[in-house]
């Protein structure tokens, strides 16, 4: 029984430019240089990582940023779409100032500059003699005596019912709401 018999996949000396010798060397050569490339690729993934990382962390605060401002502009958007639409809801009526009934023309010529009319209901506008409710609010009480007496005086309004005049302290702005009864120039009581 003899020795140790070796097995060795390299081939010997005489089988070294043999078909399979060669063979052999070609696939051990590419082999070694696929086993180098792809280590090269995981390791520049690798570090690339955290070239990647860092540069999702900026663009994240960025994306926060921006969207913190989106959301500080929002309510001021809003207002001005409101303020946009009441400028051309006003703007509509402004050319239209002939088609209202002379008896709003007249209450509105009553109504002083410091006072900002809030909310106006016309019962049947058209009618003779028109209910309004309106409510209305200034920054001085004497721009609320001044409206008061400025309506009283108007020969067209029939009937003043003062509902509500307070002071809202939050704001230091004088609330008013009434109740009128207008009559057309050309009819009415």
């Amino acid at each position: 029984m003899g020795g140790k018999k070796e097995l060795s996949l390299l081939p010997d000396s005489e089988n070294y430019n043999s078909l399979q010798g060669r063979l052999f060397r070609w696939l051990t050569t590419v082999g070694r240089v696929v086993i180098i490339v792809t280590e090269l690729i995981v390791v520049s993934a690798f570090l690339s990582r955290f070239y990647l990382d860092r540069k999702n962390a900026d663009l994240s605060e960025s994306l926060r940023q921006q969207k913190a401002i989106l959301e500080s502009t929002k309510e001021f958007e809003q207002e001005f779409d409101l303020l946009q639409n009441r400028l051309s809801f006003i703007k509509s009526f402004s050319g239209q100032s002939s088609h209202l009934p002379p008896h709003l023309i007249s209450l509105a010529q009553s109504i002083p500059t410091g006072v900002v009319v809030t909310d106006l209901r016309v019962d049947d506008a058209d009618a003779p003699v028109s209910k309004v409710s309106l409510s209305a609010n200034a920054d001085q009480q004497d721009n609320i005596v001044d409206f008061v007496t400025n309506i009283s005086l108007n020969p067209q309004i029939s009937a003043i019912e003062i509902k509500r005049i307070e002071k809202k302290p939050r704001n230091d702005k004088y609330l008013i709401d009434l109740s009128l009864q207008i009559a057309d120039a050309k009819g009415g009581p």
